[in-house]
């Protein structure tokens, strides 16, 4: 049996319904319009109500209400549970382990924690640390004999560096 792992967009539409409960429209809504989000991940609708879908049958989150709907059927609001809240908590305060993973999930982290009104200084400096510790080992690895190997490992090394220099910034 696989364990349920939340992505990052399910991790988001948490931290939205935490902020606030709503219903899939909505959450698509301030998905689209909110400018810091949007400008980090673009989502269709469809995908919103997977993520809603996930995180129900985790029991991240209950359907409070039913609103009737603008134009159609009515819309489900829904809250998030102790449970998707503790969930939601540890991991906004989580680096992220791979380099990869911060183009979406350690920025839509540092977006979300601004929204909530939390500081970002301190997992901007632990995850700047553990990027410094990549950091280093990349740079040995781009002292290799192959041209093409050097090639990417310079290249990593320099775009991890860059996220370290950005971090250093983070107030």
């Amino acid at each position: 049996m696989r364990l349920y792992e939340p992505s990052s967009l399910d991790q988001t539409v948490l931290a939205l319904i935490i902020e606030q409960p709503r219903h899939g429209f909505a959450l698509h809504k301030e998905l689209d319009s909110d400018e810091s989000l949007s400008s980090v991940m673009r989502v269709r609708r469809p995908l919103v109500y997977r993520a809603i879908n996930s995180l129900l049958e985790a029991k991240f989150i209950r359907p409070s209400k039913v609103e009737p709907g603008d134009q159609g059927s009515a819309r489900t609001v829904y809250t998030a549970t102790a449970f998707g809240k503790r969930t939601n908590q540890q991991w906004l305060n989580e680096v992220v382990t791979h380099p990869r993973d911060a183009r979406i999930e350690l920025l839509c982290k540092f977006v979300l924690r601004s929204r909530q009104g939390l500081s970002n200084t301190t997992l901007a400096r632990r995850q700047r640390e553990a990027f410094s510790k990549i950091a280093i080992d990349l740079k040995k690895s781009a002292k290799q004999p192959d041209v093409g190997a050097q090639l990417v490992a310079q290249w990593r090394y320099e775009t991890v560096n860059a996220m370290v220099r950005v971090l250093q910034s983070v107030k």
